[in-house]
């Protein structure tokens, strides 16, 4: 390896871990020394990181050479970000183009978004543990003005609503990917959608603020849309129908929609309708829903309403195969979602008996395809104790699952 050029040595470790280069390839000989040294797209993550790396890391890096800086205030490491703001130099970091602060507390991000340099910054994620009102229009100062920064592509932030109505929006924003990571008011959203034509892919974690989810139809006219959005994700929805299109019903150039949560109609030919007068462009649509339902149903009745979902439209044109689960053993309960399973964490009741129903004509019971997507999953089962009274059990196991190792609770 010593007779290839630097170059290629530095584009092996793009793909190479931050503690591996520093901690095992510099100390193998000189040359590989300088060839670390001189390495400067270090992609820099604090994240659960031991406390003795940590502390090698703070030494060892050098922060002009560093592209990418996560920190975190997790269980573990609670005091991570004042550590780091001690043992390194703020203002030599001036090559940033990806930063993420988990956990921080508001004086924290007002304090480093001070010092760093953020001429070269592209991608802004943090969520705030402690806020200060006494910073609040510093805070509003400090955002304002990264999102007018012209090279600021990516942002994901975690701020209640309630304070994200007081946080300004610049005119003409160059954001084109946006997380929210809590929950907001329509307001807050419009005025976002409004002033960012560049923006094309937006992901909702947290439901809207429910406090203002009646003022939508009134404030928006029928005339209202944003051609700019492509791609949306919806997570914990908890809206009637009519209200969830009325919001699609601003998207219309919308190539890729996901929406998880529950909903009060499974209609598949209302979907078909609505999609196919309102959503002419969408080519992905994943969804998983879930509906209480308060009477048992037949199996004859989830085969009608699984038809709907078996029209030429959904298994021919668009392609879209839906699965329906019906749990009746302890509540009553319907999941339809698309295949595979678009949630990153899935609750399994394995003691529960259901029903399943397919668009696919030959269905495997639990194949693991439609898992590709599932990162942890949560076991839950029911011990019986008396008669008005259960325990709820969890335990945590490694699953291989979709070729890898993923948590499971």
């Amino acid at each position: 390896m010593e007779t290839l050029p630097i170059e290629l040595l530095h584009r092996i470790f793009d793909d190479v871990d931050t503690e591996t280069i520093l901690f095992s390839v510099r100390s193998v000989s000189r040359l590989f020394r300088a060839v670390v040294n001189t390495y400067n797209r270090y992609c820099l993550n604090m994240k659960s990181i031991p406390k003795s790396n940590f502390y090698l890391l703070c030494r060892f890096i050098k922060p002009c050479n560093v592209i990418s800086l996560t920190l975190s205030n997790d269980e573990k490491s609670s005091d991570q970000i004042d550590l780091f703001v001690s043992l390194v130099r703020l203002r030599q970091f001036t090559c940033l183009r990806s930063i993420t602060f988990l956990n921080i507390d508001q004086f924290q991000l007002n304090f480093i978004l001070k010092r760093i340099n953020l001429h070269s910054l592209i991608s802004l994620s943090f969520t705030i543990r402690k806020y200060d009102d006494r910073r609040m229009k510093t805070t509003n100062n400090l955002l304002l003005s990264l999102t007018s920064h012209s090279k600021l592509r990516k942002l994901e932030y975690d701020i209640t609503a309630k304070r994200m109505t007081k946080v300004s929006w610049p005119i003409n924003s160059t954001i084109q990917y946006l997380t929210i990571n809590n929950s907001i008011t329509m307001d807050c959203l419009l005025t976002i959608l409004k002033s960012s034509p560049y923006l094309h892919t937006i992901t909702m974690k947290k439901k809207f603020d429910e406090l203002y989810n009646h003022r939508l139809i009134p404030k928006c006219s029928s005339s209202t849309s944003f051609q700019q959005i492509r791609s949306l994700t919806i997570e914990e929805l908890n809206l009637t129908i009519d209200e969830l299109e009325s919001y699609l019903s601003l998207t219309p150039s919308l190539v890729y929609l996901k929406l998880i949560g529950e909903i009060c109609t499974l209609d598949g030919k209302r979907w078909e309708q609505f999609i196919e007068l309102n959503l002419p462009h969408l080519n992905k649509f994943e969804f998983f829903f879930t509906h209480w339902d308060p009477v048992n149903r037949p199996l004859e009745d989830l085969r009608l309403m699984l038809a709907l979902f078996q029209t030429l439209f959904w298994t021919e044109h668009k392609k879209w195969f839906v699965n329906c689960e019906y749990y009746f053993d302890y509540s009553t309960n319907i999941r339809i979602y698309t295949r595979p399973i678009c949630k990153s964490t899935l609750e399994y009741k394995p003691q529960f008996k259901k029903l399943s129903l397919s668009t696919i004509d030959e269905v495997i019971e639990d194949d693991p395809s439609k898992m590709t997507n599932i990162e942890s999953m949560v076991f839950k089962w029911v011990e019986f104790l008396s008669t008005d009274a259960d325990e709820k059990v969890c335990c945590s196991i490694n699953l291989l699952c979709s070729n890898k190792y993923r948590s499971v609770e």
